[in-house]
């Protein structure tokens, strides 16, 4: 592990630690109900949302994901956008 890692808290990937993340990424979509034509759907819709807001610096980039919380599921979204230049 690198001093990063360390530092961070993160530990390395296993493959069953990963096995285990997309079990419980397949878990929280069919709790959410969440079919993959609707996480694209939704994935256009903030694009179009945020777009209106920000210069989004390359939409093919980002990523709309569920995770599994210990009380509730979270939707997140990485977005990257472009610097406004001063």
């Amino acid at each position: 592990m690198s001093i990063w890692d360390t530092l961070l808290g993160r530990k390395p990937q296993n493959s069953s630690s990963v096995a285990k993340e997309r079990l419980l990424t397949v878990l929280v979509h069919d709790r959410v109900k969440l079919t993959p034509d609707m996480m694209e759907a939704m994935r256009e819709e903030i694009i179009a949302v945020i777009s209106k807001y920000v210069d989004i610096a390359d939409p093919d980039a980002i990523d709309v994901s569920l995770l599994h919380g210990e009380s509730s599921d979270h939707l997140k979204a990485d977005i990257p956008v472009r610097r406004s230049r001063s």
